[in-house]
């Protein structure tokens, strides 16, 4: 076989090889002849080697020591600052969990065990995914949410059940802690067992983690109204996910007190104004209406 012929059957024969190993990446493949070209594009992300994107959720700042590292498993177990020594969490992390060490950018060999972090959280699954960790004593002050447990004035420790911890997790309430409840400011007095808070805090002081701002979202009693989108309907168990537009966040409704058949017309990406109380563990629905009827149900 002439050398030139050689040299385009082996060319062609590499240009199938390859575009079977890129399926997903071929954009138009035309008739192969001589002068053909083949046009191959690269998604930015392959399905077949990439780990996936992590989901949309919500995010929760873990503080504590690192008292385990597991560097063929990917996996660091923490002592939340406050918690006792057997409530320990294991926190999962991979080539998506971007590193900080004082600010700055850093990589998973910078963290050793006996350090001190703060983890930016979520769940990934059944696991709790290490979305971000910052590494030393300058890092940076993030942001939890929860339910009180209890607050003791005398030691100023605020004890809250955080939305991805299974254990309770202890901070200190500051002479300067600035409380607030929507616009207005309110006293430690209004940390009462069952409030909804979210809060910011910094690196720890002592033990526990030194809180700056809390805000109140419910206390037990109050009512709200939420209006957008339905996201989740499951009418075996009463409850739906209502996408509150004022707030860009979702709330879980309870329709335990609606009579039966209050939900004909709804359906998941339906408007709808809803009325709730907070009964110290859910949103429970007073009356729900479309949002573009003139009467509501009741």
């Amino acid at each position: 076989m002439p050398i030139r012929q050689f040299a385009f059957a082996h060319g062609r024969l590499i240009c199938c090889i390859f575009s079977n190993l890129v399926t997903f990446g071929v954009r138009s493949a035309s008739n192969i002849s001589g002068s053909d070209v083949w046009l191959v594009s690269f998604n930015s992300h392959d399905p077949l080697l990439d780990l996936p994107p992590l989901p949309h959720g919500k995010v929760s700042l873990l503080g504590g020591t690192v008292t385990r590292l597991d560097r063929v498993q990917d996996r660091l177990t923490i002592q939340p600052f406050g918690a006792k020594q057997k409530q320990k969490m294991n926190v999962a992390f991979d080539v998506r969990t971007h590193f900080f060490r004082d600010g700055q950018p850093s990589t998973q060999r910078d963290v050793k065990v006996g350090e001190r972090v703060y983890v930016d959280t979520m769940l990934n699954g059944t696991k709790i995914f290490a979305k971000s960790i910052w590494i030393g004593s300058d890092a940076a002050a993030g942001s939890g949410r929860g339910q009180i447990l209890s607050y003791d004035p005398q030691s100023r420790v605020l004890t809250l059940h955080d939305e991805l911890s299974a254990q309770p997790v202890k901070f200190n309430v500051g002479p300067n802690t600035l409380v607030r409840q929507g616009s207005e400011t309110r006293s430690v007095a209004d940390l009462k067992p069952g409030a909804l808070i979210s809060l910011t805090f910094g690196p720890e002081q002592g033990r526990a983690g030194t809180v700056r701002e809390i805000s109140v979202l419910a206390q037990p009693g109050t009512q709200f109204l939420f209006f957008g989108p339905i996201t989740y309907m499951d009418l075996s168990r009463k409850l739906i996910a209502v996408a509150n537009e004022s707030d860009n966040t979702t709330y879980e409704i309870y329709l335990e007190t609606l009579p039966p058949g209050s939900l004909r017309d709804a359906r998941p990406g339906g408007e709808v104004r809803v009325s709730a109380v907070f009964d110290g563990k859910h949103y429970v629905a007073r009356s729900i209406e479309p949002a573009n009827a003139s009467s509501s149900i009741q």
